[in-house]
């Protein structure tokens, strides 16, 4: 009966070793796979970190190669336009040893040269760097010769000389800002003292005014009392500008007589952007 009884806890003993076993064997199974899959998650978290940083570097890399690039060609651009100052230099010394009997050639040639060394740095200077854009400007005058002026009679300069960033208008006489800031104008009007443009009676008179989006901003006057008494007058005025302000010049009143605008004097309107 001992025996049977000993046997009876040996096994006992051994399923319960058994069944705690594989309790702790799983508790344990479960803590690793916990922890492989927290040590998986980092890997890929590194992987991807890793990815985007090489992305980025690949990046930097491409904007460098670029850079040394542009870098290069700007000093073959360099290169290029100092050459082609040493060369205009040699030459220029060639004439001035081949002018040297001619004093005002010399004198002159010699302050070009000098003017072209100090000039040099700054041209090329300009040719590599980035141009800024060219501040608005216009001149216009009228043609020929006219007359009968009406009242508020708006001024249209035909023949167009500058017209940087087409700005004036010469089929309506106005100028329009294209943007924010202070710009000059002139004006010019020549009372005629003979019938220029075939009108009898009275010569030329006549007030002119500045019009900035229809206010009165500056105004002229010319006035011919008799025959060969012409009269010329100028008016300058700095405005501040918004973009699509218009500036025109019109009369006052209503002219009398002609008007001359030729090689002896014109109608003039310009005016330029100054900031």
């Amino acid at each position: 009966m001992d025996k049977q009884h000993r046997i009876c806890v040996f096994m006992l003993l051994a399923i319960f070793a058994l069944a705690y076993g594989e309790t702790v064997d799983s508790k344990w199974r479960a803590q690793i796979e916990e922890k492989f899959e927290e040590t998986l998650w980092t890997i890929q978290n590194n992987k991807n970190r890793i990815e985007k940083q090489s992305e980025v570097f690949k990046k930097q890399t491409n904007d460098i190669q670029k850079q040394a690039v542009e870098i290069e060609t700007l000093r073959q651009r360099v290169k290029a336009l100092e050459e082609q100052s040493d060369n205009l230099e040699q030459q220029s010394g060639r004439l001035l040893n081949g002018s040297s009997k001619n004093g005002t050639v010399l004198l002159s040639m010699k302050r070009r040269q000098l003017y072209n060394k100090g000039f040099k740095n700054r041209f090329i200077r300009q040719v590599v760097s980035p141009r800024r854009n060219t501040p608005a400007a216009f001149y216009a005058y009228i043609s020929s010769d006219f007359g009968r002026v009406g009242v508020n009679h708006v001024f249209r300069y035909d023949t167009v000389v500058t017209n940087q960033g087409n700005v004036y208008n010469k089929h309506t006489g106005a100028f329009t800002a294209p943007s924010n800031g202070l710009y000059a104008f002139c004006y010019t009007a020549f009372a005629s003292g003979v019938h220029a443009a075939g009108e009898t009676g009275d010569y030329g008179e006549v007030t002119v005014k500045l019009i900035h989006n229809g206010d009165y901003k500056g105004s002229i006057h010319v006035d011919t009392e008799s025959e060969w008494d012409d009269d010329m007058s100028t008016g300058f005025a700095i405005l501040m500008l918004e973009a699509g302000d218009v500036v025109l010049t019109k009369s006052k009143d209503a002219g009398q007589g002609s008007f001359q605008s030729s090689d002896k004097g014109r109608w003039s309107f310009s005016g330029f952007q100054i900031a």
